[in-house]
């Protein structure tokens, strides 16, 4: 499918995107958030392509979508490159990458381990990482597409727990920021999504450590994660991001507020939240 350069005007923003003409490419797509992305693009007229570790998830999701499926864990950059050059083969030109897939861990710096650290970098940031090495270069040579990374509001919220996930997830938000400048002159858009607290299975494949592990932690966790926001929050931010080439969009009101005073309350008032009780400090 031959479109012309300025179908993908990211300079001044993707507002004249045409949904309904594009080709997705939603990692993590079985369930949560990916999930909901993926119902949301199709509702706009895209075809989207499901990528799970899980194959019947993403086989569930693509027949809800009308889409395929894939089968790849977004950690092995070899797979993720060999499922690219699947999907711009037997799919067509990819022209939106959401770079969802991501797990969670919670637990104090000295319960985790060297294999557990090891765990969550590449699945969470070397994931991202690998997505975008796999079909960034159809991207950049087509010179159009956009590009969207998963963060957190934990990104820029840090918490005495969470130093593993915080970690990963400023890494992505960082490295979006990059990713975006580099590929800004090859008409590329790259951004970077931070939910606060939703609503998703993720609490599931969570893995709590230390202290942390004991029910109460879980049940309470799996309280505070059943009153967050829906996935379709996420899935309207994705979409926003997409649409108006924004680098970075919070999606719930917690993550809206943290982006908004990071760079305005001192940062000495900073250190002070992040060691209370209520942001898992002592």
């Amino acid at each position: 499918m031959i479109r012309p350069k300025s179908y993908f005007k990211n300079r001044k923003g993707l507002g004249e995107l045409e949904f309904n003409r594009s080709i997705a490419v939603v990692t993590g797509a079985g369930s949560g958030i990916g999930r909901a992305t993926s119902l949301k693009l199709t509702s706009l007229g895209t075809k989207v392509v499901c990528v799970d570790i899980n194959l019947e998830s993403a086989q569930k999701t693509a027949t809800d979508c009308g889409g395929v499926s894939y089968v790849c864990d977004t950690s092995d950059a070899k797979k993720m490159d060999e499922v690219a050059e699947k999907i711009e083969s037997e799919v067509g030109e990819v022209d939106i990458l959401v770079n969802n897939a991501g797990v969670g861990m919670t637990g104090r710096f000295l319960d985790v381990s060297l294999e557990n650290w090891e765990w969550i970098l590449n699945i969470n940031l070397n994931g991202v990482i690998n997505g975008c090495r796999s079909f960034g270069p159809y991207f950049v040579k087509r010179h159009r597409g956009h590009v969207v990374n998963m963060s957190s509001g934990l990104a820029y919220f840090p918490r005495a727990t969470e130093s593993s996930y915080c970690t990963t997830k400023a890494g992505v938000l960082m490295f979006s920021q990059c990713l975006r400048a580099d590929w800004y002159k090859e008409n590329v858009g790259v951004s970077a999504v931070c939910p606060g607290v939703i609503n998703t299975n993720i609490i599931n494949t969570t893995k709590f450590l230390g202290e942390r592990d004991n029910q109460k932690e879980l049940d309470a966790t799996k309280k505070l994660f059943s009153k967050g926001h829906s996935p379709d929050v996420v899935a309207k931010a994705v979409i926003r991001a997409i649409r108006f080439n924004k680098a970075v969009v919070p999606a719930g009101m917690e993550s809206a507020f943290g982006f908004a005073i990071r760079g305005i309350i001192p940062m000495s008032v900073q250190d002070r939240i992040t060691r209370s009780k209520f942001m898992g400090g002592i």
